[in-house]
């Protein structure tokens, strides 16, 4: 029976099957291998070897070459996009192309040499073969042939591929000639300078750059061009540099004992995520002693270079964040291969890097939903990284800022250490009977402190825009988005009501179109533009910067130490610690209370100590805003022990979930189906449902069909089904019950999500 290779391609594909190439070794699991796909070529990844049957092997095209005699990705990273893959009912190479590893896309330049019968071959088809084909012993650009003669030879093996990388190139200016007799004499002297200093630089990249460097003019350059002492030529681009972690002001302090991670999985809790990472240190600094290396994940770029700058001070460090080029994350790639122990620390694009003896994985504020990729197999990367973990029988170490249902459920007692949490000088503002808004006279009069005192604030709102809707106060009406089941969002400073799923903008009416009445204006529901606009016309010109999705403005000077106050989104978060910050105000704490999500709780305590750490070493106060003071989540923050107090709630927390059935203690999955009628969404998720039921799914294991939280959304009806599973192999089975194809409508599946709202693209 002969060898064939699975090659996974970044496509919503499972592993196409392969004969090895014709010539040389067969492939290894983990190489880049090229294969004929469709009229060309592209890059895969072998992730299996296996033995077939004559008959079957008669059938299969042979991949045509192993790009490089090493792996590309080890065994831990095939088997972690697999596991992805069968966790999450989707095709393998859909999870390989989310997670993106670099030089899996890269562009191919396709060369076709063919055999001796070829040629009669093809004039039989009455297809004329062009002249450059014409010598078998030269590789031709494929596109030569048509793409049905290509086809035909293929079938007939009477042609051999290659797919070699492009090389990008860039045009420079190179000499041609020495300078001769025909540069002698004071009027060509410019000319003659300009080419000697061509030739101790070698080239240069344009007329202009030579003309400055060698001071003379440009049409003393031109003219070495036209005499033929200089041309311009298409050479190799240089590799580019490696993407190079900030240094920090000051290096991480010394940590205690007690608080190191231990060699196992464990975790570090509380602190601030310089004193988490202090922690970590020394446990990192063992881990290269003992020659295996290290993997750190970030969940956002901004806290991925943060980190790799913090532990580049003491540790050899490298940086991988999507704003590295695909040409640097090659060149970083090639260097981890056969490199020695490391520290790589990166986003999700470092996942699956090919570390040397790789023995611990480390994920920076585990609890954090932005792992949570939002497109593509909407993989949730914390959880890829544990398998990626088990799968190179590496320690799993988790930081974050508060310990959550999830975080203590997959660490032992004994092996998490907790660092004494930020401390917080909280005051609550209750907002009932309050005629303020959207800012209470408590939180003026603090600012007002800061004004005096030159000191910095920053205060999160609840969302971006001016206000949440614009309507009519005389009978109640509020400007609806046409697409979506949403009210249109008024942003003032644009003079626009905009929608922030489906982007429909209009203008604001200046009547109400459902009375003719004329007191139209923002109802409650204050965004960045109004409190920011409140604070500047009430505050005497103090500095005062909005900081959303909308528009970043430049704080530069407020992490110079500058005073000044940011009215922000949670895009505040990603911003590094602020030098003299001695407040923070929260405007509407109760709409992060109010979350559509079993993790709400847990995503509001998160959010205020995410808060502190923009303080640095400083204890600024805490400002919240809220409709219920009362609430044990803000009593817990005011106790006089509140690393105890939340220790209670995570106990409620962990109770109710167990009870209701939710993650940690079971694992969901979202099915999500669209339809431009109602009818044909809500039909497509009863017939899944009924698919499961009849299929041997429990009643208590399939919840819905139900309408989504928002039922209509850029034009489309939602209606949902969620799959709730005590494991995530009795998950696979479940979704191997959902039929794939409804008639007028899409389906969306989501593992593990974090939105239950939102909808899948």
């Amino acid at each position: 029976m002969p060898n064939a290779i699975d090659v996974l391609l970044p496509l919503p594909l499972a592993p196409l099957t392969y004969l090895p190439p014709p010539q040389g070794d067969g492939p290894r699991v983990g190489q880049r291998v090229v294969v004929p796909w469709q009229a060309g070529v592209r890059i895969g990844v072998a992730v299996d070897v296996r033995m077939v049957d004559a008959g079957r092997g008669v059938e299969l095209r042979h991949a045509l070459h192993a790009l490089e005699a090493h792996s590309w990705l080890a065994a831990p990273a095939i088997a972690t996009i697999m596991g992805v893959a069968r966790n999450s009912g989707l095709p393998a190479g859909l999870v390989l192309a989310t997670l993106n590893p670099p030089g899996i896309q890269q562009e191919l330049v396709h060369q076709v040499r063919l055999h001796e019968a070829a040629a009669s071959y093809l004039l039989a088809l009455g297809v004329e073969v062009a002249a450059e084909l014409a010598n078998l012993d030269e590789w031709s650009p494929a596109a030569l042939l048509p793409a049905k003669a290509l086809e035909a030879l293929r079938k007939q093996g009477l042609v051999d591929e290659r797919g070699v990388p492009a090389v990008p190139t860039r045009r420079v200016l190179a000499p041609v000639r020495p300078p001769d007799d025909d540069l002698e004499g004071a009027r060509r002297l410019a000319q003659r300078i300009a080419l000697e200093r061509l030739l101790e630089l070698g080239q240069v990249e344009s007329a202009t750059g030579l003309a400055a460097d060698a001071e003379v003019s440009v049409s003393a350059v031109r003219t070495l061009v036209a005499k033929g002492y200089a041309e311009y030529q298409e050479v190799p681009e240089p590799e580019p540099p490696l993407l190079q972690p900030d240094q920090p002001h000051e290096p991480l302090p010394d940590a205690p004992a007690e608080f190191v991670p231990p060699a196992g999985d464990g975790a570090v809790v509380g602190g601030k995520r310089r004193t988490r990472l202090a922690a970590l240190l020394p446990r990192l600094r063992a881990d290269l002693k003992d020659g295996r290396s290290v993997l750190v994940l970030a969940p956002e770029t901004g806290m991925a270079s943060e980190t790799a700058g913090l532990l580049s001070a003491s540790l050899p460090v490298a940086l991988l964040t999507g704003e590295a080029t695909d040409r640097q994350r090659v060149r970083l790639w090639s260097e981890l291969i056969g490199g020695g122990p490391q520290v790589l620390v990166g986003t999700y694009l470092a996942l699956l890097a090919p570390l040397a003896d790789l023995g611990r994985v480390v994920l920076i504020d585990a609890g954090s939903s932005a792992y949570k990729l939002q497109s593509g197999s909407r993989t949730l990367v914390s959880k890829a990284a544990r398998a990626l973990a088990r799968a190179a029988d590496a320690a799993l170490t988790l930081l974050d800022v508060a310990a959550g249902p999830d975080l203590v459920t997959q660490v032992h007692a004994a092996a998490r250490r907790d660092l004494p949490l930020p401390r917080l000088r909280l005051h609550v503002a209750d907002l009932n009977g309050s005629g303020n808004w959207p800012v209470h006279p408590d939180l003026t009069r603090t600012l007002k402190q800061v004004v005096e005192r030159e000191r910095q604030a920053v205060i999160l709102a609840p969302r971006r825009g001016y206000s949440g809707s614009l309507g009519c106060q005389d009978c109640g009406w509020q400007a609806p988005c046409p697409n979506c089941d949403l009210t249109l969002r008024y942003h003032r400073d644009e003079a626009m009501l905009r929608c922030h799923q489906c982007g429909h903008e209009e203008r604001p009416p200046e009547r109400c179109p459902a009375c003719g009445g004329t007191h139209v204006g923002p109802l409650r529901g204050a965004g960045t533009q109004w409190v920011a606009s409140q604070l500047r016309s009430s505050l005497g010109g103090f500095p005062v910067y909005r900081y959303d999705k909308d528009q970043r403005e430049d704080v530069g000077q407020l992490l110079a130490g500058e005073p000044g106050i940011i009215v922000g989104t949670l895009s505040v978060l990603g911003l590094p610690p602020l030098p003299r910050l001695s407040l923070i105000g929260v405007t509407h704490f109760d709409t992060h209370l109010a979350a559509a999500d079993f993790r709400s709780e847990e995503e509001a305590t998160r959010t205020l100590l995410r808060l502190a750490e923009l303080s640095g070493d400083r204890q600024p106060l805490l400002l919240v805003q809220t409709y219920s003071p009362e609430h044990e989540l803000l009593e817990a923050f005011g106790a006089a022990e509140p690393a105890a107090a939340l220790e209670v709630l995570l106990g409620r927390q962990l109770a109710r979930r167990k009870r209701f059935g939710y993650p940690p203690f079971a694992t969901l999955a979202k099915l999500q189906f669209s339809a431009r009628d109602r009818g044909g969404a809500l039909a497509a998720a009863q017939h899944a449902a009924d698919a499961l039921l009849t299929g041997g799914a429990g009643a208590e294991e399939v919840l819905g069909p139900a309408s989504a939280p928002v039922e209509r959304l850029k034009g489309r009806f939602l209606f949902q089904l969620l799959l709730r599973a005590p494991d995530e192999v009795r998950l696979e089975n479940l979704l191997a019950l959902v039929p794939q194809r409804y008639p007028g409508a899409k389906l969306a599946v989501d593992v593990d999500p974090r939105d239950v709202g939102a909808l899948l693209e």
